[in-house]
C-alpha cells in the first residue's frame, strides 16, 4: 500500500469537528479559471455550427465526443455504483452498495470509496464514471435503492455525496450526480409522470444535487427517464436551466440518461448538454430547422458545446488521456470495501439467551448452523448498470469458518437452501424402485407447444441452464449443452424428476426463467409464470417460488417443469439470465437444529429480485420469512442477516429471532466483515439511513404507491403523486405520532454510550453566523466502538406547516471503553430554514428552535433552545445546504490522492 494511500486511510476527519475549520484542505476539483475559459473560447470560436451540434451528441461509444481537429479524442465513461462496470464484468473491487455507504454515516468512508473506485476507473482507461446517486429512499419497493446514498434524508446525502465526488474528481476522474430528478422509483420509468409540489422538491429532493454543485463542483449531472410535473427530466427547463444552471450557477454539463431525450427542441431548450449514448435527438437534421426559424438561438447551442469543452479542458483531456492498464493495487479497493462493510452493517436486535447474556457476539467455539444461499454464494449486486460480480471475495460461510476456533464449528445446511446447482434430483424409474439414477430427464422440442416427438432427450445433472454460455452448472461440474441449439429459434422443454425429502414438512420450489413455465409436484400445480417481463428496457428473468403441502421424509415425489422460450425472449446482460433454473429445499428445521449454539440465516435480495427497470415487492422472496420463523421456533438463538439495496418486510419474524443484522449488499469483503461483527472482533456501528416500517401501509408513500404491479403491463399507470409531500420517512412517523419497527438513525452496539453537557456557542443565531453545538459523548460500556451522534432541529410553534424535527447534523466518534469526547456540530441559518415558493427563497422565521441531540431520531436525550431575533430571507443562489465547517470537511486534500 502506498504511503499516500495510508495517509488517506489514516486521516481522522471527524464529520463536523471544530478542528476541520483549521485544516488546510484544498479545493481540488478542476477549476474553471481564466486559462481554461480562454482555451475553451478559442476552440468554440473556430467551430462551425455543425461541429457544435455534433459535439452535443455521441453515438460511437464515447461520452464526450471526439474533436480530432483540436486533439480531443473523446472520453470514456463507466457505470460504477458498486464497482467499475466494464463489458458486463467488474474491473477491480466489488464495493458495498451506496445504500450501505449511507449506513456508515461516515465522511471518511465516503472519501475512501471515492478515491479507490476513481483509481480503478482511471486504470481501466476511462475518464468519467456515472456515479454517485443521490435520490431518496422514498419507497421500499424501489428497484435502484442500492445505488443511492441519501437514505430517506436529504441532509445525509448532501454530506456524503460531495465527499465521494470530491474524492473521485481529486483523482482526475469526472463524476456524475444522478438521477435528476424524482427518480425514487423505477415504476414504468420511461413514461412515469411524477407530480410533486415545489416546496417538497426544494426541501427533500433537490438538496443532494445542490450540495454536489456547491460543495463538489460535480463535473456532470445526469437527468433521468421520468417526467416531473409533466416534463421529462431531460426536457425540464425549470429544473435544469432555471434552478441547476441559473440559481445554483452550475458550470458543468447535463447529460441524458440513456436516450432519455424524447424531443430534440424541448431537450435543447431545457438545457441538456449531451444526448447519449446514441445521439438520437441532438442531430443536425433535428436542431438546424429550429436555429433557422429562430426558435432556438445560437447561444443555446454554443452554451452546450462550451460546457462539454470545459469538461475536456479543465480535466486536461486533450492529450493526457487515460489508457487501460493492469490493476496493480487491488488492495485499495479491497481495503475500502472492507472498511465500508464493517461500518455499514446495522445491528438491529440482540436479545439475551437463556444464559442471560446477549446472543451476540458469539464465542469462537460456538457450534453454528448456517442456512441460506446468500451465505454460500458470491456476494450479490442488483441487476442493471449496478451489477458488479466480484472477481475475488469472501463468502459469509467462509468468513465465519475462518474466524471460528475451528472451521468444523460452522456447518452449512444445504437441505434448507434453494440452490439450482445443488438441488438433488432423481430420474423416474421403470423398475421396482421409485427412483433410479441421479439427474433430470430433459425433453427438448423444436416448437413452443411440446408437440410431436422431442428433438432431443437426455439426462441433465440438474436444471441450471444458461443458453448464452450453453452450459448447465451443477455441483457435479459444468456440462456443455450439446446436440440441441436453443438459441437457434423458439423451443420448449419438459423436465421430469423425482425428489426425496430429508426433512418432513412443506418443501419450497423455485424457478427462474426467461420464458413462461409451469411446475407440478405430484401432479399438483405449484408454480407458473406467463413469462412477461416487468420492464421492456432492462429485462430480467422472472422468479417465482411456492410451497407444497407437507411431504414426508424418505418418500418419493414426482416433479415436472414445462418451460417455453420464444426466439430472442430476453437479452441477458447486467445480471440477467437467458435460460432456466429449478431448485427445491426443505422449509422445516431438521431435528437436531436445537443442538446448535446459534443459527445464522442469510436472506434477502440480489440481481434475481431487485435492480434497474422495475420495482419489487416488500416481502422477502422465496418463502424466506417462513423459513426464518421455522428456524427461530426450533432454535431461539437464530441470527437473521438481511441483504438487499433496501429493506424488506421484517414484521412476521422480527420479535421471534435472537438477533438481526442488516448487511445491505456488503461487497466482496462482506463475509469477512460479517464474521468480524458476529464474533465481536469489530463492534457494529452502522445506523439506519432509513426508517423500517412495521406494516407497508405505515410507509408515507403507500397512499400514492401501494403496489408496483399497477405500473406494469398493458394497462400500466403513468402518473404518481408524491402525496406525502414533506412527510417522508421519520417525518411522517413524527407527524402521525406512531412508532416504526426501527427508527431512522437507529443501530445497536456491543457497548453503550452516554450523552451530556449540551452547550451552544451562542443561544442566539444572528444572520450569517454559525452556532457550534457542543456536547460530550461517553463510552459507558466495556468495548471500544464508534457512535454516530445526530442533531435534529425542531421549530417551536412554527408559522407554517413544517416537520416536527429534521436532521441537520451528525458526527461519528470513536471511543475506547470509558472514554469521553467533546464534539461539535455546526448549525446556521439554512439549518433552520424552509423554502417559500412565492419569493424563491429560504426563510428563517424569528422565534425559538429546539436543538436536539442523541443516538437516533427516536432517542434524543439532549436539548437546548436556539433563538433567532430577526427573520431572514436566504437566496437559493447564495445559501448552502451545509454549514461552512461541513463544507470544508467534505473537501479532499491533494495529499490524499494516489
Amino acid at each position: 500500500m502506498s504511503t499516500v494511500f495510508k495517509h488517506a486511510l489514516g486521516l481522522s476527519l471527524a464529520a463536523f469537528g471544530v478542528a476541520q475549520a483549521n485544516l488546510a484542505l484544498a479545493e481540488v476539483t478542476p477549476a474553471t479559471g481564466n486559462a481554461v475559459e480562454a482555451r475553451v473560447s478559442s476552440i468554440l470560436d473556430n467551430m462551425s455550427t455543425s461541429q457544435k451540434i455534433n459535439f452535443t451528441r455521441v453515438d460511437d461509444g464515447h461520452m464526450i465526443p471526439a474533436l480530432p481537429n483540436w486533439g480531443i479524442q473523446g472520453t470514456l465513461a463507466y457505470d460504477s455504483s458498486m464497482g467499475v462496470h466494464v463489458n458486463n464484468a467488474t474491473f477491480g473491487a466489488q464495493y458495498p452498495s451506496q445504500s450501505a455507504l449511507a449506513a456508515t454515516w461516515s465522511i471518511n468512508r465516503a472519501k475512501e470509496f471515492g478515491l479507490a473506485i476513481a483509481y480503478e476507473t482511471r486504470i481501466a482507461g476511462a475518464q468519467q464514471m456515472l456515479s454517485p446517486g443521490v435520490n431518496l429512499y422514498r419507497t421500499p419497493y424501489g428497484g435502484r435503492a442500492a445505488e443511492y446514498m441519501s437514505g430517506e434524508d436529504p441532509f445525509l446525502g448532501a454530506v456524503l455525496a460531495p465527499a465521494v465526488v470530491n474524492a473521485i474528481q481529486a483523482q482526475g476522474i469526472q463524476a456524475s450526480g444522478k438521477h435528476f430528478l424524482a427518480n425514487e422509483q423505477e415504476a414504468n420509468r420511461q413514461l412515469l409522470n411524477v407530480k410533486v409540489d415545489e416546496r417538497t422538491l426544494r426541501e427533500l429532493y433537490l438538496p443532494g444535487f445542490e450540495s454536489l454543485v456547491k460543495n463538489a463542483n460535480v463535473a456532470t449531472i445526469m437527468c433521468g427517464f421520468n417526467k416531473i410535473n409533466d416534463d421529462f427530466a431531460c426536457e425540464n427547463h425549470h429544473l435544469i436551466t432555471e434552478i441547476l444552471k441559473g440559481e445554483w450557477g452550475y458550470q458543468g454539463s447535463v447529460i441524458s440518461d440513456f436516450n432519455a431525450i424524447h424531443d430534440a427542441f424541448k431537450g435543447a431548450w431545457a438545457g441538456t448538454d449531451l444526448d447519449m449514448p446514441s445521439g438520437l435527438q441532438f442531430t443536425e437534421a433535428n436542431l438546424m430547422p429550429y436555429l433557422w426559424s429562430g426558435q432556438l438561438t445560437q447561444n443555446v447551442i454554443d452554451d452546450k458545446a462550451k460546457r462539454n469543452l470545459r469538461a475536456v479542458v479543465s480535466y486536461d483531456r486533450q492529450e493526457n488521456m487515460n489508457t487501460a492498464q493492469t490493476l496493480v493495487h487491488t488492495e485499495y479497493g479491497a481495503t475500502a470495501a472492507l472498511d465500508a462493510a464493517r461500518e455499514a452493517m446495522v445491528l438491529l436486535r440482540n436479545e439475551n439467551t437463556s444464559a442471560g447474556a446477549p446472543l451476540l457476539p458469539l464465542a469462537k467455539t460456538a457450534k453454528i448452523a448456517v442456512i441460506g444461499d446468500w451465505a454460500l454464494e458470491a456476494p450479490g449486486s442488483p441487476f442493471g448498470t449496478a451489477n458488479s460480480p466480484p472477481n475475488s471475495y469472501v463468502t459469509e460461510l467462509s468468513g465465519l469458518q475462518q474466524l471460528a476456533s475451528s472451521a468444523s464449528n460452522v456447518t452449512y445446511l444445504p437441505a434448507l437452501s434453494l440452490n439450482p446447482k445443488a438441488s438433488v434430483w432423481y430420474q423416474p424409474s421403470t423398475g421396482k424402485s421409485d427412483i433410479s439414477n441421479s439427474g433430470v430427464k430433459a425433453e427438448y422440442y423444436s416448437n413452443t407447444t411440446f408437440s410431436g416427438d422431442p428433438a432431443l432427450t437426455r439426462v441433465e445433472p440438474g436444471v441450471n441452464l444458461n443458453w448464452t454460455t450453453s452450459t448447465n452448472v451443477t455441483d457435479a461440474g459444468t456440462t456443455a449443452v450439446s446436440g440441441f441449439t436453443p438459441t437457434a429459434g423458439a423451443f420448449s422443454a419438459r423436465f421430469t424428476s423425482v425428489i426425496k425429502p430429508t426433512v418432513t414438512g412443506p418443501q419450497v420450489f423455485k424457478v427462474r426463467a426467461d420464458g413462461p413455465y409451469k411446475l407440478w409436484v405430484n401432479d399438483q400445480l405449484v408454480l407458473q409464470s406467463d413469462g412477461v417481463a416487468y420492464s421492456s428496457d432492462v429485462v430480467n428473468a422472472l422468479v417465482t417460488s411456492g410451497q407444497t403441502a407437507a411431504l414426508t421424509a424418505g418418500k418419493s415425489y414426482t416433479v415436472k417443469l414445462e418451460y417455453q422460450r420464444t426466439a430472442g425472449n430476453f437479452t441477458p446482460a447486467l445480471g440477467g439470465l437467458a435460460g432456466v433454473q429449478m431448485s427445491w429445499a426443505a422449509m422445516r428445521a431438521p431435528a437436531d437444529l436445537a443442538n446448535y449454539d446459534a443459527v445464522v440465516v442469510a436472506v434477502g435480495t440480489n440481481y434475481e429480485n431487485e435492480g434497474e427497470g422495475s420495482d419489487h415487492g416488500w416481502d422477502l422472496p422465496d418463502q424466506q420469512a417462513d423459513l426464518i420463523t421455522n428456524m427461530a421456533k426450533a432454535n431461539p438463538n437464530t441470527i437473521v442477516v438481511m441483504h438487499g439495496g433496501g429493506i424488506a418486510n421484517m414484521q412476521p419474524w422480527a420479535k421471534k429471532v435472537g438477533a438481526t443484522v442488516e448487511a445491505w449488499l456488503p461487497g466482496q469483503q462482506g463475509g469477512q466483515a460479517l464474521a468480524e461483527i458476529l464474533y465481536g472482533k469489530v463492534n457494529p456501528s452502522g445506523k439506519l439511513p432509513i426508517t423500517i416500517d412495521k406494516q407497508i401501509e405505515d410507509n408515507a408513500s403507500y397512499a400514492s404507491y401501494p403496489d408496483p404491479a399497477q405500473y406494469r403491463g398493458d394497462n400500466a399507470l403513468t402518473e404518481m403523486t408524491y402525496s406525502e409531500g414533506l412527510y417522508l420517512g421519520y417525518r411522517a412517523y413524527d407527524k402521525n405520532n406512531t412508532k416504526p419497527l426501527y427508527p431512522f438513525g437507529f443501530g445497536l452496539s456491543y457497548t453503550t454510550f452516554g450523552y451530556s453537557d449540551l452547550k451552544l456557542s451562542s443561544n442566539v443565531l444572528t444572520p450569517g453566523a454559525t452556532v457550534n453545538v457542543k456536547f460530550t459523548v461517553t463510552n459507558t460500556g466495556s468495548k471500544a466502538g464508534y457512535e454516530v451522534a445526530q442533531l435534529y432541529v425542531q421549530p417551536v410553534n412554527p408559522a407554517v406547516d413544517r416537520p416536527i424535527k429534521e436532521l441537520k447534523g451528525f458526527t461519528k466518534v470513536y471511543l475506547k471503553a470509558g472514554q469521553s469526547k467533546t464534539v461539535s456540530i455546526p448549525v446556521d441559518s439554512r439549518s433552520l430554514a424552509y423554502y417559500v415558493q412565492s419569493s424563491d427563497s429560504w426563510n428563517v422565521d424569528a422565534g425559538k428552535y429546539k436543538i436536539r441531540v442523541g443516538t437516533s431520531s427516536a432517542d434524543l436525550s439532549l436539548s437546548q433552545t436556539l433563538t433567532t431575533l430577526y427573520a431572514e430571507q436566504l437566496t437559493t443562489s447564495d445559501s448552502n445546504p451545509l454549514p461552512k465547517p461541513v463544507q470544508k470537511a467534505v473537501q479532499v486534500s491533494t495529499s490524499q490522492t494516489y
